[in-house]
């Protein structure tokens, strides 16, 4: 990976873990603890692609009804012309 943040320039990124959302049409998987290498000055954040591969297929197996996921939760959706000044 880069030795600097490609977004802002910056030269602080650490290895950190963080929360993923992998949406595919309407379904989504929240992945934590995932891996990645963050910008300490903007945050914007870098994944390996065999990390996103790995939360990719995961997401297929469970889409498949191939396993289970640890959990399930409700997200509530709203429309931003809707949201309330």
């Amino acid at each position: 990976m880069s030795e600097h943040c490609v977004f802002c320039g910056h030269k602080h990124l650490i290895n950190t873990n963080t929360r993923y959302i992998y949406q595919k049409n309407e379904r989504m998987l929240v992945v934590e603890h995932v891996p990645c290498l963050e910008c300490t000055f903007c945050g914007e954040q870098y994944f390996d692609a065999v990390v996103l591969e790995r939360i990719e297929n995961d997401y297929q197996a469970i889409a498949d009804q191939q396993r289970q996921p640890q959990r399930v939760m409700q997200v509530a959706v709203e429309e931003f012309s809707s949201l309330a000044l």
